[in-house]
């Protein structure tokens, strides 16, 4: 006889590959994970089956879920005016099933700062009644911890785990295999991957580039995603003379970046906070270090969190082309200690952002948290 498992509602806004993939090492629950779009295009046929629900509004949301009946709910970010309607039906849902509830929050932005005074104090007030509901509530950096405990939830159901963000599948993400770490000896290969948008910092990877490239002639930049700034992004690059040592590539399917990563040199993430935003885990980041890259990037958000400065990679400040130039030459001029770095790099990404350690750790905490101590 099959053993019946809790049943395990997800809510996400949008999907992408690398937070659904890793969903394949549940064991303990059965998953229904309802999401309202796929916008990121980096999603195959492969990637959907028949966990995934897709809801339409609010209220299809609350019904969809009503009708999965669900032993546990995980809502949408709470700390975001857009989301509200979607966090309020997860409710909604939780009490007309009698489900456990529980929230993840990545937000790491000062509330007060990114909306304002008065809105802020809206915000925390209504999220005060949800958190009070809620049976666990997961952060995944420091800044989002502390927006939690602005809510006055309480503390013990405050945790830190890396969930959503699982980390980081090793089977998928691994150094090349023959000269491991070394430096391309024909033309280093310097990686960015992300969004195309000036708060990634890929203008001042850009400027930094060019700076490189009077000491390092035959190195090349490569860029791997899509976005706001693609356009201007190629107009600079024709404006420096850098064509032939700089691609955009645009879009690529996660399935794909494996082996982008395993023929780079090195990895940059050269994030900007702003007022609305700053780095809140760098997934990207995490991949390069699993595939055994020496990180260079910025102290911004929760970057500093998730990569050791001085052991997987270098911390600069941000906006700062040519703290970042000096970063990127140094290891492109001490090939030794970018594959030290990049080893270093690689066993704290096994050690620290194994997918399915992960998921193992998150079931185990939604099992005591939100089953063993059933509202």
């Amino acid at each position: 006889m099959s053993e019946i498992k809790p049943r395990l509602a997800l809510v996400s806004i949008g999907i992408r590959r690398d937070l659904l993939a890793p969903l394949v090492y549940f064991s303990k629950f059965e998953l229904v994970h309802f999401y309202k779009k796929s916008v990121y295009g980096d999603l195959t046929a492969d990637d959907f089956d028949q966990t995934l629900v897709a809801y339409s509004s609010p209220h299809d949301l609350y019904q969809q879920l009503v009708r999965a009946q669900p032993d546990v709910i995980q809502s949408v970010e709470p700390f975001s005016f857009y989301t509200q309607p979607f966090l309020w039906a997860s409710l909604y849902a939780a009490r007309q099933t009698h489900a456990s509830l529980f929230a993840v929050t990545y937000e790491n932005r000062p509330l007060a700062e990114k909306f304002g005074a008065w809105r802020a104090a809206l915000l925390r007030r209504a999220l005060e009644i949800f958190f009070a509901r809620a049976c666990l509530v997961i952060t995944l950096n420091d800044g989002a911890r502390e927006n939690v405990l602005q809510c006055h939830a309480a503390l013990h159901k405050i945790v830190r785990a890396m969930w959503g963000s699982w980390g980081v599948d090793l089977r998928e993400f691994f150094p090349r295999a023959k000269n491991y770490g070394e430096r391309s000896v024909q033309a280093p290969v310097i990686l960015f991957v992300g969004r195309l948008h000036a708060e990634k910092g890929v203008f001042v990877l850009l400027d930094a580039f060019a700076q490189i490239r009077q000491q390092f002639s035959n190195a090349h930049l490569k860029l791997v995603g899509d976005g706001p700034a693609r356009a201007e992004l190629g107009a600079r690059i024709q404006a420096f003379g850098l064509s032939q040592c700089v691609t955009l590539t645009g879009t690529m399917k996660h399935r794909d970046l494996p082996e982008i990563f395993r023929h780079a040199d090195i990895f940059c993430a050269p994030s900007l906070t702003t007022r609305k935003w700053a780095e809140q885990v760098g997934m990207s980041a995490l991949q390069a270090m699993a595939s055994g890259l020496p990180i260079v990037s910025t102290t911004s958000g929760a970057i500093p969190e998730y990569i050791p400065d001085g052991v997987a990679g270098i911390l600069v400040r941000e906006n700062d082309a040519r703290a970042l130039a000096d970063a990127l030459r140094a290891l492109l001029a001490q090939p030794e200690r970018a594959r030290e770095m990049g080893q270093r790099g690689y066993g704290y990404a096994r050690a620290h952002y194994d997918a399915q350690a992960n998921v193992e750790r998150g079931q185990a905490l939604v099992m005591e948290h939100c089953l063993a101590r059933r509202v």
